[in-house]
């Protein structure tokens, strides 16, 4: 009875071609017909590779999404910071006795909303990017099939494109 091997195993026979050497990170090339036709580009045949292209890919692009919205959140406290005070100094115009100043929450705060989304764009690219990272290396090492560079990068923007639609929960309602 024929035994299980792991895409992972390192004494796995592999189909990677004679002197075959992970590309470096990006990689990424202009795929055009001719190119494609001719297998020319950077392409990934190792497990581990395919894996470590894939969660780097999440990473980057998650983290750059969540950093985003950090930023457009702390931009909208800091308006909505001044037009309270400016609001409060409105109010108080032409008032002779103290008013009760309203207390609002220190400045450094804000500052820790973007430290706050990259730890958590860290942890859910790292458990999305290791389970689609392991199961494209699982099938492209199952199949003996050379990957594209491209197809970690994809899959990275994918995750980040379900992660915004499910987001949503009206849209996830209808989907």
């Amino acid at each position: 009875m024929g035994q299980v091997q792991s895409a992972f195993d390192p004494n796995k026979d592999s189909n990677k071609p004679n002197g075959y050497i992970v590309p470096p990170f990006p990689s990424l090339y202009n795929p055009t017909i001719v190119s494609t036709k001719q297998q020319w580009g950077f392409f990934l045949h190792d497990a581990n590779a395919i894996w470590k292209f894939t969660f780097y890919w999440t990473l980057i692009l998650m983290s750059a999404t969540f950093e985003a919205c950090a930023a457009l959140a702390v931009f909208a406290l800091l308006l909505s910071r001044g037009a309270a005070r400016r609001r409060d100094a409105a109010a108080n115009e032409g008032r002779r006795s103290k008013f009760r100043l309203r207390r609002r929450p220190p400045f450094w705060l804000l500052l820790m909303i973007p430290v706050a989304m990259g730890a958590i764009a860290t942890f859910v690219s790292l458990v999305s990017g290791t389970v689609v990272g392991f199961a494209l290396a699982a099938v492209y090492s199952a199949g003996g099939f050379s990957m594209s560079t491209w197809v970690p990068f994809m899959w990275g923007m994918i995750q980040v494109v379900v992660l915004i639609i499910a987001s949503y929960s009206s849209l996830t309602r209808v989907l």
